[in-house]
């Protein structure tokens, strides 16, 4: 199990405006299902708020995955995502879902 909090100064490019401050945090668990499978979740949270203005964004994310090792060195990945934002800003909103497979390597 474990969880995490940061907030970040984000700079921005674009000039006479201020940059925006971005608090996150997550949780996350990961559990050995059998001797060669194991099983991860995560759930995280992210409020960014635009200095200066009222502006602020709202990304809530979901995602569960699974490893299947074939030896104790090498494992098949799979993960399935889905994000959430949510703004005051119109157009920004969007929902995300991914699927990703890969492979693990590890010493």
């Amino acid at each position: 199990i474990g969880l995490t909090a940061q907030t970040t100064a984000e700079n921005t490019t674009n000039a006479g405006e201020s940059g925006s401050m971005l608090y996150s945090g997550s949780l996350t668990g990961e559990r050995q299902i059998r001797a060669n499978l194991t099983g991860n979740a995560a759930l995280g949270l992210e409020w960014r708020d635009y200095t200066g203005s009222d502006d602020h964004d709202l990304t809530l994310s979901a995602e569960a995955g699974l490893t299947w090792w074939l030896n104790r060195y090498t494992g098949l990945t799979t993960r399935a995502r889905t994000e959430k934002l949510t703004s005051n800003l119109v157009g920004r909103g969007y929902t995300a879902n991914s699927i990703f497979v890969g492979l693990k390597l590890q010493r």
